[in-house]
């Protein structure tokens, strides 16, 4: 059975509550797998991991906490549309090890989120979370 996939033309980048935010631009069915980071599935393929001293500050909400690093796009200057995700505690996608899928049925222009407590990041991270959420109050 062939997996059910986005592409390059499923997703937009647009003005959200938080800065910015990555939007559906056709339906998408439950369990399609999201092309967020261009053609290869896996994301780790296409990161880096930086001391977190390496990383200005401004960027660092575009990276993935790993406590003394940090996982960073590949190129901060040409990043997918994967690194503009932003966090909800009910999201509409979900990752299976980074590759992320539709949890539920996505509407056209309703934004993507995913929730960022599943990223395997310190614990301090995670409770950061807590009150930042997507534009909807979940």
């Amino acid at each position: 059975m062939t997996e059910t996939s986005t592409n390059e033309f499923s997703f937009v980048l647009k003005p959200s509550t938080h800065g910015v935010g990555v939007f559906a631009v056709q339906a998408i069915k439950t369990g399609t797998y999201l092309r967020l980071f261009g053609d290869e599935k896996e994301l780790r393929h296409r990161t880096r991991h930086l001391q977190k001293s390496e990383v200005p500050e401004l960027f660092r909400d575009y990276c993935v906490d790993r406590g003394e690093t940090m996982m960073c796009p590949e190129d901060f200057g040409c990043m997918p549309v994967g690194w503009y995700l932003n966090h909800s505690n009910v999201p509409n996608a979900i990752h299976r090890d980074y590759h992320w899928y539709a949890a539920r049925d996505i509407a056209p222009g309703e934004e993507v989120t995913i929730n960022y407590n599943t990223l395997e990041e310190p614990e301090e991270a995670k409770q950061a979370y807590q009150f930042f959420t997507s534009g909807n109050g979940e």
